[in-house]
């Protein structure tokens, strides 16, 4: 952005140009989605646009940084208020089923969600939103379950994010019959990467003479 709001109606602006591009970009390609048509679906001026952003690109990463942040508010709802699950398998299950649930009621979620590219453009190289992500949810988790094991927790959450969005966007793109399958691999997958830092070792039983 080119400057961050400070007053209300600067915020409802702002917030209206990034809504209207959540909106176009559940029916349109990137490329078919320009500045005009944007801020003719808010119903702002086009200097208004100009005030806060740069260019179409510059909204829909604010689009994409604002998704981020809805869902970690809803997951960290879940630990402050001690909502989560008694075991980090099970809290796994609970932030997934967020994650599933805001790609059909978050509008643009679908489309950008924490990825810094879309339709092959880069939204913006200095910020990896999978890294900041990855951190956020494993400090979560490391706080509330404990870490275990040699594997390096920050990096092991970035592979899980990273793993996690690219099969669920691949699950939206096969058929009905075979997206249960795509999700299952997904929580295998994100179980078998987590459980390297978070699951607990056998105790290694002394066998008496």
């Amino acid at each position: 952005m080119r400057r961050q709001p400070v007053q209300q109606r600067g915020a409802a602006t702002v917030s209206a140009i990034v809504d209207a591009c959540a909106s176009l970009l559940n029916e349109y390609d990137y490329d078919d989605i320009t500045t005009a048509r944007i801020v003719d679906v808010a119903g702002v001026p086009i200097g208004s646009f100009y005030q806060y952003f740069p260019d179409k690109r510059s909204v829909v990463h604010a689009l994409a940084l604002r998704g981020m942040e809805t869902y970690l508010r809803e997951v960290e709802e879940l630990f402050v208020t001690d909502l989560i699950a008694d075991t980090w398998r099970e809290a796994m299950t609970q932030i997934v089923a967020v994650y599933m649930r805001m790609l059909t009621e978050v509008p643009g979620f679908g489309r950008v969600r924490f990825s810094d590219m879309l339709d092959s453009h880069r939204l913006d190289s200095s910020v990896d939103q999978y890294e900041l992500m990855a951190e956020r949810l494993a400090e979560m988790f490391v706080n509330r379950f404990g870490a275990h094991g040699d594997a390096p927790v920050v990096l092991t959450f970035r592979m899980a994010v990273q793993t996690a969005d690219a099969l669920f966007k691949l699950a939206e793109r096969v058929d009905e019959d075979e997206r249960a399958y795509v999700v299952g691999t997904a929580n295998e997958l994100l179980t078998g990467m987590l459980g390297s830092v978070l699951e607990p070792s056998e105790p290694v039983s002394l066998q008496q003479p």
